[in-house]
């Protein structure tokens, strides 16, 4: 595994660029987008939630996640040694 990414051999991000291109040149037109918007919409007013949360999500923006972490800090010239090896081991 990729440190902080995907792991190897993982190609989701070249589908996803792949998918994009279609999708761009395939909207090329005018028309086809405001067709698939129109949908969108008549969806969203239909009550489908999905769409609803489509529809607020372009318009507002996605809503911010926050994450509550509480931790215990202790600084380097607190541990012991007991600590500090065992710190040293599980690093790779």
């Amino acid at each position: 595994m990729n440190k902080g990414g995907a792991p190897k051999g993982n190609n989701n991000g070249a589908k996803s660029k792949r998918l994009s291109s279609m999708l761009q040149a395939r909207l090329a037109e005018r028309e086809q987008e405001q067709e698939l918007m129109d949908t969108l919409l008549g969806l969203a007013l239909d009550g489908d939630l999905g769409a609803i949360k489509e529809v607020f999500d372009r318009i507002d923006g996605k809503a911010k996640q926050s994450i509550d972490v509480e931790a215990t800090v202790k600084r380097f010239d607190e541990l012991s040694d007991e600590e500090l090896i065992e710190i040293a081991r599980s690093r790779k």
